[in-house]
C-alpha cells in the first residue's frame, strides 16, 4: 500500500484561481463556494478554556468552504486522555516559534498557517476566515477510486519556494465527560501524514489515508515551507 504516495501521472490541464469574496456579512464564518480556508484547532481534554472552542469547531466544520481540523496536544497529560498526539504538538510548535511566542497555549487556533487566534475568541477567528477567503488558497481535487484509495490532483501554481504535503485524517464526533459535563470534539485527527514535496507543478497521485469505521474525512493540504502560508488544500467527506 506504501506505493500508492508516489506519482502516478502528471495531467495536461491546471485549474483556475478562485476569486476573493468582498461586500459578507461578518458575523458569521462565509458560506460561499471561494478559496478553501483551512483552521487548524490546538485543544485538549485537559484544558479548562478549550470547550467553548471545541463546540466552535461543530459550527466551523459544517460552513462552506473552511477545512476545520482539531488537533489534540499531548502536553497535558491528562489521565484517559485519548486523543492528544505528539505530531499534535510538535506541529503547534512550529507554529509558536513562526508567530514568535514563547509559550504554548490552548485553545489556539491557526487560519490558514499563519493567522494566530485565541480559538474561543469568535469574533477574532471570523475576521480572519474573511481575510483568508482572499489569499487564493488554490483548491485540490480528491476522488475515490474504491477499495480505500483516493485520487488527488494539484493545480499549476507559481511559487517561490516548495511546499510540503500532508495529510490528516479526521474522526467523527468524540463525546466525553469533563468535570461532570459532557464535551463533543469535532474533526479530531486521528493520523498525519506528510507526502513530500510539491514544487507547484499540475500533478495527480494516489493515496491510501488509513481511514476507518471511526473517519469522518480527510484533508490533503499544500503548506510554504518558509511562511507556513497554505498554498492548497482539499477536503473529503467520508
Amino acid at each position: 500500500m506504501k506505493n500508492y504516495i508516489f506519482v502516478l501521472f502528471i495531467l495536461l490541464f491546471s485549474f483556475p484561481m478562485a476569486t476573493p469574496i468582498f461586500g459578507q456579512d461578518f458575523s458569521a464564518p462565509l458560506q460561499t463556494e471561494a478559496s478553501p480556508v483551512l483552521v487548524e484547532l490546538f485543544s485538549s481534554q485537559g484544558c479548562p478554556a478549550c470547550p467553548p472552542a471545541d463546540a466552535y469547531m461543530q459550527d466551523l466544520a459544517k460552513t462552506e468552504g473552511v477545512i476545520a481540523l482539531s488537533c489534540h496536544v499531548d502536553y497535558f497529560g491528562v489521565k484517559g486522555d485519548m486523543l492528544g498526539k505528539k505530531f499534535c504538538t510538535d506541529r503547534q510548535t512550529k507554529y509558536i516559534k513562526q508567530i514568535k511566542r514563547k509559550s504554548h497555549f490552548t485553545p489556539h487556533m491557526m487560519i490558514n498557517g499563519h493567522m494566530s487566534e485565541i480559538g474561543y475568541e469568535r469574533d477574532a477567528v471570523t475576521a480572519s476566515i474573511v481575510k483568508g477567503r482572499s489569499e487564493r488558497v488554490q483548491n485540490i481535487l480528491i476522488q475515490s477510486k474504491g477499495s480505500g484509495v483516493f485520487d488527488f490532483i494539484m493545480p499549476q501554481v507559481n511559487m517561490s519556494s516548495a511546499a510540503d504535503l500532508w495529510l490528516a485524517v479526521y474522526d467523527k464526533p468524540h463525546t466525553v465527560s469533563k468535570r461532570g459535563k459532557s464535551v463533543t470534539h469535532y474533526n479530531v485527527v486521528r493520523h498525519f501524514l506528510p507526502l513530500g514535496e510539491w514544487k507547484g507543478g499540475v500533478m495527480q497521485r494516489a493515496v491510501f489515508p488509513l481511514i476507518s469505521s471511526s473517519s469522518a474525512g480527510f484533508a490533503i493540504v499544500a503548506q510554504d515551507k518558509k511562511n507556513g502560508k497554505i498554498i492548497a488544500a482539499g477536503d473529503y467527506k467520508i
